[in-house]
């Protein structure tokens, strides 16, 4: 045989490929696609002369002339038969050996066809429960040189058969050898692999000149002008002209950017909804010591998208992405969406619902402080590049995520055990201690301007209560909805002027109709997509008016992180710059709230009327590159330097300003200000939100000074923020847990809280029987905060055999939400679900769920592992739920 053909062949029979060798990670001698040419299958005998070899039918048929197959079979062969022989299997010519995995000879595009014809019997390109095929399909072992086959059986296997198949076919490969292993892997330690090792990298971006062409495609967008467009905050000018010379450097994209003017009205927004573009994230030097000049130099900051058509990054997804990421050692990766969020903060005054010019106008749930909190957690530091006790650089490896405009670097992550569910050392990145300092007060700068600037300010700030509410500034129908979304709704006022409903709502768009009740109803369907929750008939026609246990909770949670951050890592006060603003104003606010709260004091000022007002927050300069270099070197001399706290009143900000001409000022806050915050918040919570006689916590009408009786499971949310006492987390337990546990883990609210559906009332799909990953992961914590572990852990498992029983009946899916009364991912709702249409192999999952299942496993002992890899029903380890009545009502 000519020996350049020799060669060519052997290498395609190889599959040492990035996609299973490196990217799924597993050892590389057991449960992998194997290469036959792998040195786990070498034996210490010698390699026999090249043995042609001929397929069988029906692979044979799809070539021209038999194809000979150069490697070390005849030599495994011979091995294999002179191992003890236990017993042969059903269906199979061939014997099974110890500890030996059955080894598939295969033609990857002729399995493919045949396999699909056979057994995908909906042709919707995936293999599950409902195809009506025979699920049994054979292919050629290797050990008898494909002459004899071995069946395949059932859903699972022959699904996991075709996503092998595509994913060789996406590496360029025709013929693979396939290990019996990949195909009945453990389902939950498969689905765990896919995740850590190839979903994530399937759902992240980088919004610069190589990752830009995937984002600027909006599939939400029902407008004409289909541009290609990238906004660019106004005061972003490294941003504004690195995207400048990507127009030049990329015609075909033909990129329209634009510069955001330096106040961004909701008037303005409206005004653009017609030219919708993508909203510009950080950017990052690859090499310090080059210019922003140079395309090949600067990276966007990486960030994970939800998927599918969710292809940006989101406010509240992200947090429990980065959760996940955490687990799985991709600090970097979570870093990254961190230091996004301070951009957006910095440039666009809050984090967005997500980062395209529509939602300009909304934020979302914060978890900002929790964010920072987890993934500081898992730094550490090494002494500065400038000390003379530094360590050598060769002690620490600088690692594939590295990039040098995060100052840090990361230690290497090794492949995991041959168990990729095996706990490890936890991957930590390492900083220079300066650094790493200057880097939490910029992340800190960020985090106290969005409380005091968005959540403590106007308009969400309930002046009268004192609590919170999501009350965006935008403007009419969010153009972002399908289209006839909001018909049902507009065909009255359609009738009433005698036009079709699209035109009513065109007229209404452009301005031409003006309806105050429609104008009302849009304010809270924006405020309900601010919530996360869009949509549940808890927020209809209400939301904006509602103080909600969620909100309220997460601001609790951002006072206690503040007081604890700046207390511990700041010495008890944390100083930071802010601009005087426009003619003055907001350094005029300051002073007012200043003197309002040394006069009023902290209780009399938030509730009971219009004296607390921080909106002069919006000034906070996050990214002070002069206050940096003074906490890298601890020197407040590198600014002007803030006043100390005054002794006499510990509560109390100070001020200093270096001359009033000076365009800036210093405020100096102590953490004792973050405390009195949150006990003043945990008191109204207490007094508005909790409901006695329930044993549940509840929203607050504040415009009908009442409480709502909507049961809703984020009930549990207090918990997870320890706002609640521990006989209210008892309570809550006790009364709760009957109403929303079902077989499938907590649905989002309860079906009496619902009520009855039909043609004009549809169901909702934050409402029951749905379930999500949010309120599962957060109510987990939040039970292992008041020790009821074991609940948590019931929870956990009922969450995950949700996943794990769709990922075994359908192909791998991994989707956005779940049915949990009926237990499908296959739900009539608005807007459906993501995640659940591809072809062949899931590619990234959904970012939440993704997260849900790293993080619950951390939850689960062996045997929990063990019942869930069996698909053992929740009910036969736990018992029944037995609570339908309770939650019909």
């Amino acid at each position: 045989m000519d020996k350049k053909k020799k060669q060519l062949l052997e290498k395609e029979q190889e599959y040492h490929d990035s996609d299973h060798a490196h990217a799924h990670g597993m050892h590389l001698g057991r449960r992998r696609t194997f290469s036959i040419a792998h040195p786990s299958f070498s034996v210490p005998l010698p390699v026999p002369p090249a043995v042609p070899v001929t397929f069988p039918d029906p692979i044979a048929v799809t070539c021209k002339t038999p194809l000979p197959l150069v490697t070390h079979l005849a030599a495994l062969s011979r091995a294999e038969d002179s191992l003890s022989i236990t017993r042969r299997r059903r269906a199979s010519h061939d014997p099974i050996l110890n500890e030996t995995p059955r080894l598939f000879m295969v033609n990857v595009s002729a399995t493919k066809a045949l396999l699909l014809a056979q057994e995908d019997t909906d042709a919707d390109g995936q293999i599950t429960v409902h195809d009506k095929g025979p699920k049994v399909f054979s292919i050629p072992t290797a050990n008898s040189f494909g002459v004899n086959s071995f069946e395949i059986r059932g859903t699972y296997p022959l699904s996991n058969l075709l996503q092998e198949l595509q994913l060789a076919s996406d590496h360029g490969r025709n013929f693979i050898i396939l290990s019996e292993d990949r195909l009945f892997e453990n389902p939950l330690e498969r689905l765990h692999r896919l995740i850590k090792f190839h979903f994530w990298d399937g759902l992240t971006r980088r919004l610069d000149a190589r990752g830009l062409e995937a984002l600027v495609e909006d599939s939400k967008s029902r407008q004409k002008d289909t541009r290609n467009r990238i906004y660019v905050p106004y005061h972003d000018i490294i941003g504004l002209e690195y995207f400048e010379r990507v127009k030049v450097a990329r015609p075909h994209l033909e990129l329209d950017v634009v510069r955001l003017p330096e106040i961004i009205t909701p008037m303005y927004v409206k005004g653009i909804n017609t030219h919708p573009g993508i909203l510009a994230l950080g950017l990052r030097k690859i090499d310090e010591g080059k210019g922003w000049d140079d395309l090949e130099n600067v990276c966007g900051t990486p960030f994970v998208v939800p998927g599918g058509r969710f292809n940006e990054q989101y406010g509240w997804d992200s947090y429990f992405e980065a959760l996940g990421l955490i687990v799985d050692g991709r600090i970097g990766l979570a870093q990254g969406m961190l230091e996004n969020f301070v951009y957006e903060i910095e440039h666009y005054g809050k984090i967005l619902n997500a980062n395209r010019s529509y939602y300009l106008t909304r934020s979302q749930p914060p978890f900002l402080t929790d964010m920072l909190r987890q993934i500081y957690a898992n730094f550490t530091t090494q002494p500065s590049s400038n000390d003379a006790t530094a360590l050598q650089a060769e002690t620490i490896a600088r690692g594939s995520e590295r990039e040098t405009g995060s100052s840090c670097i990361s230690t290497p992550m090794s492949l995991p055990s041959p168990n990729c569910m095996t706990s490890q050392a936890p991957l930590r990145k390492v900083w220079e201690k300066d650094k790493l300092h200057a880097w939490l007060a910029r992340c800190t700068r960020a985090c106290v301007k969005e409380l005091l600037s968005v959540w403590l300010g106007f308009p969400r700030l309930d002046v009268t209560v004192g609590l919170s509410k999501y009350v965006p500034e935008g403007i009419g129908i969010p153009p972002e909805t399908e289209e006839g979304h909001f018909h049902a709704y507009l065909r009255p006022y359609a009738a009433k002027m005698g036009v079709t409903v699209g035109e009513f709502e065109k007229m209404y768009v452009r301005g031409d109709i003006q309806e105050p009740e429609l104008d009302a109803y849009f304010i809270h369907d924006r405020a309900a997509r601010e919530s996360g929750h869009d949509t549940t008939y808890r927020f209809d026609a209400t939301c904006a008016n509602l103080a909600t246990v969620d909100l309220n909770s997460l601001v609790y949670k951002y006072e206690t992180d503040l007081s604890e951050l700046i207390s511990h890592e700041f010495g008890g006060s944390f100083w930071f710059r802010v601009r005087c603003g426009p003619d003055g104003c907001y350094l005029r606010e300051f002073h007012a709230w200043l003197t309002a709260l040394k006069t009023h004091g902290l209780d009399k000022m938030l509730g009971g009327g219009e004296i607390w007002n921080s909106t002069w927050a919006k000034g906070v300069m996050v990214f002070d590159e002069a206050a940096d270099a003074s906490f890298a070197s601890k020197d407040d001399t590198a600014v002007f330097p803030p006043a100390p706290i005054d002794s006499a009143h510990p509560h109390l900000p100070t001020f200093a300003q270096a001359s009033p001409e000076s365009p800036c000022f210093t405020v100096n806050i102590p953490s004792i200000l973050f405390t009195q915050l949150a006990s003043r918040t945990r008191s109204l919570i207490h007094s508005y939100l909790w409901n006695e006689s329930r044993g549940l916590f509840f929203d607050y009408d504040c415009s009908a000074g009442q409480q709502t009786s909507y049961e809703t499971a984020t009930t549990f949310w207090p918990l997870w923020a320890r706002v609640a006492t521990q006989k209210q987390a008892d309570q809550v337990v006790n009364n709760a847990l009957p109403l929303f546990e079902v077989v499938g883990g907590l649905v989002a609210t309860t079906e009496v809280s619902r009520g009855g559906l039909g043609e004009d009332r549809p169901s909702r799909q934050w409402d029951y029987p749905f379930g999500w990953a949010p309120h599962q992961m957060l109510a987990w914590k939040g039970l292992e905060n008041y020790n009821r572990s074991y609940e948590a852990r019931r929870l956990v498992y009922r969450w995950l055999y949700t996943c794990v029983k769709a990922f075994v009946e359908y192909n791998g899916v991994v989707p956005e939400k779940f049915d949990l009364v009926n237990m499908t991912h296959l739900v009539t709702v608005e807007y459906g679900n993501v995640g659940i249409d591809f072809k062949y192999v899931v590619r990234e999952g959904f970012g939440w769920m993704n997260a849900s299942v790293q993080v619950g496993l951390q939850y689960m002992d062996m045997h929990m592992r063990r019942s869930l890899g069996a698909l053992i029903h929740p009910d036969a380890l736990f018992g029944t739920t037995g609570n339908e009545e309770l939650r019909r009502g």
